[in-house]
């Protein structure tokens, strides 16, 4: 496999306020500036679903709370879980995720999270 090195140095000047404006959209989009910069001189979409920051916060929840029953489940605190609800809730947030990615396209990133 050969080993992409990325030697070349590439710069320009901008004005205050398209500095301004592009570390925004950096930001936004969570990317580097240089991963920025380099997707969208290559045309690579870059898009930026705000909508999918509140349901990746729940989805964190919902992971440290399995977590913690998992951890607890071996030292017997834990004897019945019921994951019914969960289950149904995940796959609620699957199909809201699916409908979105649908509506707006490809997602490159999740924005500022």
């Amino acid at each position: 496999m050969a080993v992409r090195t990325r030697n070349q140095v590439i710069a320009f000047r901008v004005t205050p306020a398209e500095a301004k404006k592009l570390r925004e959209k950096v930001r936004r989009s969570g990317l580097s500036q240089q991963e920025y910069l380099l997707r969208a001189a290559l045309e690579q979409p870059i898009l930026v679903i705000q909508e999918l920051k509140p349901i990746l916060t729940e989805l964190r929840a919902w992971g440290r709370n399995l977590n913690q029953l998992t951890v607890l489940a071996p030292t017997g605190h834990v004897q019945t879980v019921y994951l019914n609800k969960l289950t149904e809730a995940l796959g609620k947030t699957y199909e809201a995720l699916n409908g979105l990615l649908a509506e707006k396209g490809t997602v490159v990133s999740s924005g500022n999270l």
